[in-house]
């Protein structure tokens, strides 16, 4: 059974369980606005570690897989070129993990255009990069 929550403060200082979302009784979570893009609006300029949270949480959630780092961000005529690594399989020990580097395009409101996986790899693996 949730905690009660009384029906207002018994001080002036903020009640700790007003943060707390209240669930209603049909046990579904209310449906939470997204938030609007990021980026160039009203004279805003997306940096390139906002433009990479943003890839990283798209990859993440269209994927499902878990995001190891982002190797690279570049600023490009046609959007933000951000390269993510993925862990596509865990293994023990964790250096043979199988790793993948995926390339998102985002616009410059942070929005993702497209994407494609370049590279499979294990996490062991050094390549020469030129």
């Amino acid at each position: 059974m949730p905690p009660r929550v009384p029906e207002r403060p018994l001080s002036d200082e903020p009640h700790v369980l007003e943060s707390v979302p209240i669930v209603p009784a049909g046990g579904h979570e209310p449906r939470r606005e997204e938030a609007p893009p990021i980026g160039r609006r009203k004279g805003e300029t997306a940096s390139a570690a906002v433009i990479a949270l943003r890839a990283k949480a798209e990859l993440q959630a269209i994927t499902g897989l878990d995001v190891d780092h982002v190797s690279a961000v570049a600023n490009m005529p046609d959007g933000w070129h951000v390269t993510v690594d993925l862990v596509e399989l865990r293994r023990i020990p964790a250096s043979t993990d199988v790793l993948a580097a995926y390339e998102a395009v985002l616009g410059p409101t942070g929005v993702l255009l497209s994407y494609h996986r370049t590279r499979r790899y294990f996490r062991d693996q050094t390549i020469e990069e030129s």
